[in-house]
């Protein structure tokens, strides 16, 4: 009965759960859903992870390559991020190139990688002019149920925390590169940005915030993904983005800007757990 009165009255359906100051999926408005976590769970990729945000399930591949860096850059490798939204995850989608979502979303993860500076791409540099590492980071949504720039995100900082350099040899007078795969070091990783999402829903003469929406909370709410996404990186504000949905005051903003803090050194916590079950595994 519930289903179909969703079906019928959508609008009255969700103000109904939000008059009793609760969510559809029994959450509170703050509450975010569970997460797991797990890396190195593509063999054939030099760093990887699945990460599961509710419902919403994101598998990250990264892979090496050696390039010749910018004339205007000599000392700068490069990070290439593509997020992938095939027709599996949603009904949303079809078959074809890139939905509009999937450019956008690519575009928010690789900013937010920028902004957050975890990464210094002269890291990736190997010898001046000649040769720097290329790492092409791609996200593939099995299923997506809201939040998924978090989930993104999350994935991606979970592989690129676990990611390790091959030792590379350039001579300069034959041009000749050799690869030492048995000698390897870890990428340098400042910090773990976390991204937040949030929906933005006008109920009666209130603003509501609703931390880490579902897909179906993202439509109610009037956009076609979350309506506000802030990212920390130790403990610092590094982005806050904001598309649709009802006015933001200033008391919403700084509710959800306590609950970003808090969500980040919760994930940050998952995130180190993880890696270090990891690295224990492969010391044994």
């Amino acid at each position: 009965m519930a289903e179909i009165y969703k079906l019928i009255h959508p609008v009255k359906y969700f103000n109904d759960y939000l008059s009793r100051k609760i969510r559809p999926d029994g959450r509170a408005f703050h509450e975010q859903r569970n997460i797991k976590l797990n890396v190195n769970s593509i063999k054939a990729a030099d760093a990887s992870a699945v990460v599961k945000c509710g419902n919403t399930t994101v598998v990250c591949g990264i892979k090496l390559e050696l390039a010749t860096p910018k004339a205007e850059e000599p000392d700068v490798g490069f990070l290439v991020t593509n997020v992938e939204l095939p027709p599996l995850c949603s009904s949303k989608y079809r078959p074809g190139p890139p939905t509009d979502s999937a450019q956008v979303t690519s575009t928010l993860v690789a900013d937010i990688i920028a902004n957050s500076k975890c990464i210094d791409l002269k890291d990736l540099s190997i010898v001046h002019d000649k040769l720097a590492w290329v790492l092409y980071c791609d996200m593939v949504c099995i299923d997506n149920d809201g939040s998924l720039v978090d989930a993104c995100i999350m994935t991606l900082m979970a592989s690129l925390k676990t990611l390790t350099l091959p030792k590379v040899t350039y001579d300069p007078e034959t041009e000749e590169i050799s690869v030492d795969t048995s000698v390897r070091t870890k990428l340098n990783v400042n910090g773990l940005p976390v991204a937040t999402s949030f929906a933005l829903y006008k109920h009666e003469q209130s603003n509501i915030v609703l931390a880490d929406p579902s897909s179906y909370e993202e439509e109610m709410c009037g956009g076609i993904g979350a309506n506000l996404i802030t990212c920390y990186n130790n403990g610092i504000l590094c982005g806050s983005q904001k598309f649709g949905g009802c006015n933001l005051s200033i008391e919403c903003e700084e509710e959800a800007l306590k609950i970003a803090k808090e969500r980040a050194q919760a994930v940050e916590e998952v995130v180190d757990v993880c890696i270090k079950n990891y690295e224990l595994e492969i010391n044994k």
